[in-house]
């Protein structure tokens, strides 16, 4: 058993954003609850409430997800999860130019906002470890805000995130890091990088895509290189579409502390 506290944000990027705070009943048996907070939460959320793994009772989750029809979500992803421009303001998606792209800042101190609500509503979190986990576009924005290093985080999950994005952008954001944290990335054994959208491939579907995993390989060693304490997960048989569960559940392990 839960209990799903609602909070209530104002809204960014023109769209609102969906927030619960999720407790299990009952008190921990030794110190403050750790935190984890999901993005896309309308997804991830219900994937681990399924699972009923025992792990939910050991974690408070925070997550922030959205409401809307599934090409709604698509275009507030891209806006929220995406690195301005270099004026420092929005510019358009790169392979889909009608979407926006760079709200991530925006969305940084929606992520700040959300854990002040929760701490306001569970005092004790305030003493908590704190997890931030995305996958894909949202696995791009994780890497983002370890690149600014201005949220209360503690452990970044990024589950294969959207590294090609405006490539080399992440990884000049990724050069001067601060203090040293833990990284986690997670990344399917099978997953591919297409240079068509799956909007703009059509019927058809894509083809010839390339393995992401010497890339995720190369993240690491790149955090690693920075003083991060960054690990591989490598997801067995797991194409990027079969990810986000698998990762999720691996996500709540490690945000509980498991190896």
């Amino acid at each position: 058993m839960s209990r799903l506290i609602p909070l209530e944000l104002p809204p960014t990027g023109g769209h609102p954003h969906h927030v619960l705070l999720r407790l299990p009943d009952g008190k921990p048996a030794q110190g403050p609850l750790p935190v984890l907070c999901l993005l896309d939460g309308q997804w991830t959320l219900p994937l681990l409430e399924e699972s009923g793994h025992p792990a939910l009772q050991r974690c408070a989750i925070l997550s922030l997800g959205y409401q809307g029809d599934r090409d709604q979500i698509t275009r507030y992803r891209a806006l929220d999860y995406t690195p301005p421009g270099p004026d420092g303001g929005l510019w358009e998606d790169p392979r889909v130019p009608e979407w926006q792209a760079g709200g991530a800042p925006a969305m940084i101190e929606q992520v700040r906002r959300a854990l002040a609500l929760a701490q306001g509503v569970a005092p004790a979190l305030t003493r908590a470890r704190i997890s931030l986990y995305g996958h894909s576009y949202a696995g791009l924005f994780v890497l983002y805000a370890l690149s600014q290093q201005s949220l209360p985080i503690h452990h970044y999950l990024c589950a294969s995130p959207s590294l090609w994005w405006r490539d080399p952008l992440i990884w000049t954001l990724l050069e001067q890091l601060g203090k040293p944290v833990q990284v986690d990335i997670l990344a399917g054994a099978s997953e591919a990088w297409y240079p068509l959208s799956a909007q703009a491939a059509g019927p058809e579907g894509r083809k010839n895509g390339v393995p992401t995993l010497p890339t995720m390989r190369q993240l690491q060693a790149h955090l690693q290189a920075q003083g991060m304490q960054a690990n591989l997960h490598v997801l067995p048989g797991a194409g990027h579409g079969h990810v986000l569960a698998q990762a999720t559940l691996r996500a709540l392990e490690l945000a509980c502390g498991a190896a």
